[in-house]
C-alpha cells in the first residue's frame, strides 16, 4: 500500500502535466502506480491463492515457494500476472477518476476546507 502512495506522489511531483487531464490523467496515474505496486507483491498473492486452492496442503511458506519453483520454475511465482495486471489497472484507474471527481464536488459544495 505504501508503494502505491509513494508512486502517486512521485508522479504528481515529476509529471504534473499528466494529472492536468481530468479523466485520462488520474486514470493513467493510479492505474500505473497500483499495477507497479501489485507486481512487487505478486509472488505473495500467488502463494495466498495456492493456500486458498489447497495446492501443497498445510505447507509453510518456504516449502510452498520451493514447491512452486520446482514445479513451475521462477516464472511460476508470477503465474496469472497478465489478468491481474489488467484488473488492477482498470479498477484502480477508474477508482481514481471517481475519487478525483468526488473531491472536486465536495470542495465545490463547500463541504471541505
Amino acid at each position: 500500500m505504501g508503494t502505491y502512495f509513494i508512486l502517486i506522489d512521485s508522479f504528481r511531483r515529476n509529471c504534473p502535466h499528466v494529472f492536468s487531464s481530468p479523466i485520462l490523467g488520474p486514470f493513467l496515474l493510479s492505474g500505473t502506480a497500483a499495477t507497479l505496486a501489485w507486481w512487487l507483491v505478486w509472488p505473495f498473492e500467488n502463494m495466498k491463492s495456492q493456500v486458498q486452492g489447497n495446492y501443497g496442503r498445510d505447507m509453510p511458506l518456504r516449502q510452498r515457494l520451493a514447491l512452486t519453483i520446482r514445479d513451475r520454475g521462477w516464472i511460476g511465482l508470477y503465474r496469472g500476472i497478465g489478468p491481474g495486471t489488467l484488473r488492477s489497472f482498470l479498477a484502480n484507474g477508474t477508482s481514481m477518476i471517481v475519487m478525483s471527481n468526488a473531491q472536486k464536488l465536495v470542495t465545490k459544495l463547500g463541504l471541505r476546507d
